[in-house]
């Protein structure tokens, strides 16, 4: 590291990206009796031991440093001796001190995250709790931070020792017991669920970032800014911080900050006596200049820009800086209500800034099953779900703690229902103390975020109540209720959660059903009640063969496990990513069928699985649309289990483990457009949806109806309609008895037009008017003749192309991909409008596709694949 004066540094990352920072891990066990005193002086030969990822886990390290086979592909996880994993590991560092040190200046270690206990140690001293104390951090989200002013080595070499002791629990896979209670607060997938295996280790490790700060001796702690709306014309800021005076003397401070845009500037001396902490809070009422006219305010996806103000905080002694912070945050309001449906049973409902919110989002777990997603990893995810349209993510059980998450959510507009550390049967906990520990830090660490929109105790269960009443009461202190806690995932205004199986549209038109909620009396489900807010709604969701293929070896692609293997066998290799009896939830074996018997037997993998993209795309739009139907007549919002994979599989997703978007992804995409039109799968009318804030109006809505030999056989067009914001309108119903020279198999064209005949939604659908479900007939449809035009726009990284159908035939779900001219590779990820496309004879579509420009550099080859035809090269670029 160069040395640099304080002036010029703040932070310095200790994390193994640093080229100058190399970590090391070594089981405990192999330095014998070896305390961290002695490990944390310069010199000690570590041994044979393996270079450290941090952040990340021991068990990560070991696959990158090559000791362990690609945990993703095949069953390797699975061959992992997991006793080698399931104890205590030592991380050790060595570095040169950062700057040149003055008299004055304080140095800090951190540590964002640790999982799940440690014992931390620098220069020969240990420095987490007593000198015979062990697990003295308890809990993955809890932030540890050392002063080590004293114990710097100026000249030398640096030495940090962290002991890492894994979870209590499940120290095998097949190992019986509490584990949610034992490891809680931790990430409790790490032991294996219906998505993720159990991984060795159970994601013991540095989690989170390393790093020094330098500082002089007063420091800023979680500086909090509010915003309080008393109209949408003026917002309130309120900014508060702890100030800490750590040296023995008096001092005099002044707390100064510049927020942006509006170069907004307010400052006041503080005294601080020796050795005391001070909170430091500023409002309009003493700085007029903090009650704001016509603020930028922070709107969810589709209802607005995601306006951010920064906030530049320093704090000085005799005009020298002894800290600053920088803190991101929006200018918003959250609130609820519950209002009761037609059977008297209440839905929740969210608000902000006054607006009425439809929520549409997807559930996480993981980031990554081995936490190997941190920092600018996040934008990629979370841009793909602004691409869905969507306003929400759900973290499951709180398994993401990186910060990152939290600020692109905030950048996307992207809300956060934000789950704490308990699930199902599991509502308590074996260290209690720990638990609360952690989540007040969590609140504390996180509530700046303008994203954040819930806090929830538990999934599927009420915590303890000595936990639920905690919760509540830290929340409404260190939060203000500025954001709801709600203590259970699916109750209390909630529709309970699932299914998780396939279900073709119109089940979900004519049912609102769920199979878990727990509620007593149960939870009534009918044709037009008991949709309210579903927190959880889910299928089996095959990724493309390309995807399937990364991961499954060629050996197992074909034939798939039969029913009797998908039922009752655990070894199987499809089991083994969660297409079999680990998620027997996602009814792998009606997947199989449905795929088969809606879209015909497949002869491999591949053909299989282009199947099963038209199945996902169906089954999921259908999902969302059946509840944008029943908007405020019961029904207030729909999250997916799940959106975001963390391990490649069969189940739960929309996008795959490598970026690959499923039909699963495209029909959630439209279905959740912020302007959408929709065709009713049970009594065939058309509606629109409008989910901004601007009401529509003189909008048109056009239905057209072609049989399988592309002719257009009915066509009908509504009166101008008027849609308010936040709402929908019914345009009229499709009577298909009416219709002449309709085949059986045939194909619905949704069209929503502004005054001027600009398009503002389309939408397609197959139906089967004969033989419900029966989409066989796709089958023999002859290869249409495609031509296209391509624009390149290499410094936006996109590329436009006129698809033209010049056939007289149907050129039927047109799969476009993007791959490497040299290597085949595919180039993911991929931002596109829409794919699948279906073109009518003589129809044209144009379609932009945006990727890294950086890849536009390379020879490339743009892929069409019709449905149930050789895939070809389109162009070449």
């Amino acid at each position: 590291m160069s040395q640099i004066g304080f002036a010029q540094i703040v932070k310095v990352s200790l994390n193994s990206s640093n080229p100058q920072i190399a970590w090391q891990v070594k089981p405990q066990a192999d330095l014998g009796e070896v305390k961290g005193e002695q490990i944390s002086v310069s010199g000690f030969d570590m041994g044979n031991s393996v270079a450290g990822i941090v952040p990340g886990t021991v068990f990560t390290s070991y696959v990158e440093a090559g000791k362990e086979a690609d945990p993703s592909y095949g069953d390797n996880i699975y061959k992992v001796d997991e006793t080698f994993y399931n104890r205590p590991f030592w991380y050790r560092a060595e570095f040169n001190l950062p700057i040149c040190y003055e008299d004055g200046n304080r140095v800090w270690l951190h540590f964002d995250n640790i999982n799940r206990f440690a014992d931390f140690y620098f220069n020969g001293t240990k420095i987490s709790g007593t000198e015979s104390s062990t697990k003295d951090v308890s809990g993955h989200m809890l932030r540890s931070k050392f002063d080590v002013t004293s114990l710097l080595n100026k000249k030398g070499k640096n030495v940090v020792a962290v002991l890492i002791i894994d979870p209590d629990q499940k120290k095998t896979r097949i190992d019986k017991g509490p584990y949610g209670v034992a490891c809680s607060p931790s990430y409790l997938a790490g032991a294996g669920w219906d998505w993720m295996p159990y991984v060795p280790g159970r994601l013991a490790g540095i989690t989170g970032n390393a790093y020094l700060s330098v500082t002089k001796d007063v420091i800023m702690e979680d500086p909090w800014i509010r915003s309080d709306l008393p109209s949408l014309e003026k917002a309130e800021i309120i900014i508060s911080s702890d100030l800490k005076n750590v040296s023995h003397s008096y001092k005099e401070v002044v707390l100064s900050g510049v927020i942006s845009p509006g170069n907004i500037c307010f400052s006041k001396t503080v005294s601080l006596p020796q050795d005391t902490t001070v909170n430091v809070v500023f409002t309009s009422k003493e700085f007029k200049q903090l009650l704001l006219n016509h603020p930028r305010l922070w709107w969810p996806n589709g209802y607005g820009d995601p306006n951010l103000y920064t906030c530049k905080l320093t704090c000085s002694i005799d005009g020298k800086l002894s800290d600053k912070k920088i803190v991101t945050f929006g200018i918003r309001k959250y609130e609820y209500e519950m209002v009761d449906n037609s059977v008297g049973y209440p839905v929740m409902r969210f608000y902000i800034n006054g607006q009425l919110l439809y929520l549409k989002g997807g559930n996480w777990g993981m980031s990554e099953y081995l936490l190997r997603r941190h920092g600018e990893g996040y934008e990629t995810a979370i841009k793909l779900h602004k691409e869905l349209n969507y306003n929400m993510i759900r973290l499951w059980t709180g398994c993401v703690t990186d910060d990152e998450f939290y600020e692109y959510c905030d950048r996307y507009g992207i809300m956060v229902w934000d789950d704490f550390w308990l699930y199902v049967a599991y509502n308590d906990v074996a260290q209690p103390d720990a638990f609360k520990r952690n989540a007040l830090d969590k609140v504390r660490r996180l509530r700046n975020h303008a994203s954040i929109a819930l806090w929830c105790g538990a999934n599927e269960t009420h915590p303890h109540p000595d936990l639920d009443s905690y919760l509540r009461e830290m929340i409404a202190r260190e939060d203000n209720n500025d954001r709801l806690y709600k203590s259970c995932s699916n109750q209390d205004g909630l529709s309970g959660s699932g299914w998780w199986g396939n279900f073709p549209p119109k089940h979900h038109f004519e049912t609102s059903a769920s199979n878990l909620a727990f509620n007593k009396p149960p939870y009534p489900y009918g044709i037009d009640y008991g949709y309210g807010l579903r927190s959880e709604i889910g299928t089996a969701t095959f990724p493309t063969f390309e995807s399937v293929r990364e991961f499954i070896p060629q050996a197992d692609w074909w034939p798939l496990p039969t029913d009797d293997q998908l039922k009752n066998d655990p070894n199987t290799m499809w089991n083994k990513h969660f297409f079999g009896k680990e998620a027997w939830n996602a009814n792998p074996i009606n997947y199989k069928k449905a795929v088969n018997e809606q879209f015909g037997e497949s002869q491999g993998l591949e053909e299989f699985c282009e199947k099963a993209q038209l199945l996902n795309i169906e089954v999921v739009k259908g999902m969302y649309e059946a509840w944008n139907d029943k908007m405020w007549n019961d029904a207030s919002g729909l999250l997916l289990w799940m959106s975001h994979p963390a391990y490649p599989s069969f189940v739960w997703q929309t996008y795959d483990y490598y970026y690959d978007a499923t039909g699963a992804y495209w029909g959630a995409k439209k279905a959740c457009e912020h302007i959408h039109i929709q065709w009713n799968a049970l009594n065939n009318t058309i509606k629109v949806i409008n989910t901004t804030r601007k009401e529509l109006k003189n909008i048109y809505a056009k239905a057209s109806v072609f049989n399988l030999k592309g002719q257009k056989v009915f066509e009908c067009t509504s009166n101008a309609l008027n849609v308010l914001s936040s709402n929908i309108a019914q345009a009229f119903v499709i009577d298909f008895s009416m219709i002449s020279n309709l085949t059986p198999l045939h194909f619905i064209r949704l069209e929503l037009t502004d005054k001027n005949g600009n398009l503002l939604s389309d939408n397609f659908y197959w139906r089967n008017g004969v033989k419900e479900a029966d989409y066989t007939a796709l089958n023999t449809l002859p290869e249409a003749d495609l031509s296209c035009s391509v624009k390149i726009l290499k410094n936006k990284g996109k590329i436009v192309l006129k698809l033209r159908n010049n056939s007289q035939s149907i050129a039927f779900a047109n799969r476009l991909r993007l791959v490497e001219q040299q290597t085949g590779r595919r180039v993911l990820p991929l931002f596109m409008p829409e794919n699948y496309i279906t073109l009518m004879p003589g129809e044209e579509r144009e379609v932009s596709i945006e990727i890294d420009s950086k890849r536009l550099k390379s020879k490339l080859n743009l892929l069409l694949k019709q449905y149930g035809k050789k895939e070809k090269v389109l162009v070449s670029l």
